[in-house]
């Protein structure tokens, strides 16, 4: 971090250190592996835990499904709940793949801004929100696998975690509000300055030292609002908030309704846009933005302040649940991977992630509203 003295820097790491919302994935999933590891062994049911989404691919959602794959059978039996989007392949030329992105943005009520994400990946890496015909053109020229364009879609953002156990009826276990941090201007200091003044900007301001790395000197103007996260991504900036009161009667049944409509779908994350927090208490008001299989997590325990041991017990519950579903439908006739080609399979798909040259600027280039 240029700029920044040393004291700083360290006492940037400290903070981070202290809370275990910022630690690297190889550290905090350690235990979490092991109580698969042990689970696995000691109640011999293996990976069967692949088999947890029969009707989705890729071992059920775990590795490297294309988000349309769920997307599609909502857009056929719950159109209304969820966000128009279209699939671009790879396969195309750049300019046809613009062409499409175009043409389906003329068909949406309001074009812009128009989203623009990988068919294939994770933690909001490579997604764009794009607000012009020359940010689409931008982002094309850049990506070249199969990408999703969608319909934005205004309001808070939440994941809603859904399973459903042999024998029982669907229920929401996780809800999570997905907030996007901002600051306020106030026409002396620079955005640089500003940011290692925020409360969790100072937190992430690796990352957004990155991401504002063109515009650090500015001198935001007083009462100017900048957006530091648009993308609800815990790994992109956004702060990640337990919503579970939001859950109603009401809105399980939406969700156990729009989780029926995906075939062989038992667990997993519905991440929506909501019109306002009280409108999706009342099962109205959302749209669906994307689905995320067996790879889900129950996001809520990202929460700031929510203690170690409460995140460890989430994962092992949800781990717990989805071995359960898995070796059920095994014994009802589905399919799994086997431990060896789920190696293989993780394997290609880390070495394929690497590849890809990720857009490295994710903004549309208005950064502040």
């Amino acid at each position: 971090m240029r700029g920044v003295t040393w004291r700083t820097r360290w006492s940037i790491r400290l903070a981070r250190l202290r809370r275990w919302e910022f630690w690297p994935g190889q550290i905090f999933y350690v235990p979490v592996v092991a109580f698969i590891a042990w689970r696995a062994v000691s109640t011999w049911q293996w990976t069967r835990f692949t088999a947890v989404n029969p009707g989705i691919s890729h071992a059920g959602g775990l590795i490297g499904e294309g988000k349309h794959e769920t997307l599609n059978p909502l857009a056929e039996r719950a159109p209304d709940f969820v966000a128009p989007f279209r699939c671009i392949p790879a396969e195309l030329p750049p300019a046809q793949r613009v062409a499409q992105a175009l043409d389906f943005a003329k068909t949406l009520d309001a074009p812009w801004p128009l989203v623009i994400k990988p068919d294939c990946g994770e933690r909001g890496r490579g997604v764009r929100i794009a607000r012009s015909e020359a940010a689409v053109r931008d982002y094309f020229r850049r990506m070249h696998e199969a990408v999703v364009v969608q319909a934005f879609v205004p309001g808070q953002e939440f994941g809603l975690f859904y399973i459903r156990r042999p024998g029982e009826a669907g229920r929401l276990v996780s809800i999570t509000e997905k907030r996007f941090p901002e600051l306020v201007g106030d026409g002396r200091q620079s955005l640089q300055a500003l940011i290692l003044a925020h409360e969790r900007g100072r937190l992430i301001a690796p990352l957004l030292f990155d991401r504002f790395a063109d515009s650090l000197d500015r001198v935001p103007a007083e009462g100017e609002v900048v957006v530091l996260a648009d993308v609800g991504s815990h790994c992109r900036g956004s702060m990640f908030v337990d919503a579970g009161a939001l859950c109603s009667e009401v809105l399980e049944a939406r969700v156990r309704a729009l989780a029926d409509a995906i075939p062989g779908f038992h667990f997993g994350r519905f991440d929506v846009r909501a019109d306002s927090a009280e409108a999706l208490a009342a099962g109205e008001g959302f749209r669906v933005i994307e689905v995320n299989g067996a790879s889900a997590e129950p996001a809520h325990v990202y929460q700031p302040g929510t203690p170690l041991r409460d995140g460890l017990r989430a994962f092992f519950a949800i781990w717990r649940d989805m071995m359960d579903i898995g070796a059920a439908n095994v014994r009802a006739g589905a399919s799994w991977v086997r431990p060896l080609d789920l190696a293989a399979m993780a394997w290609r798909e880390h070495h394929k992630q690497r590849g890809i040259d990720w857009p490295s600027n994710v903004w549309s280039g208005d950064r502040s509203r």
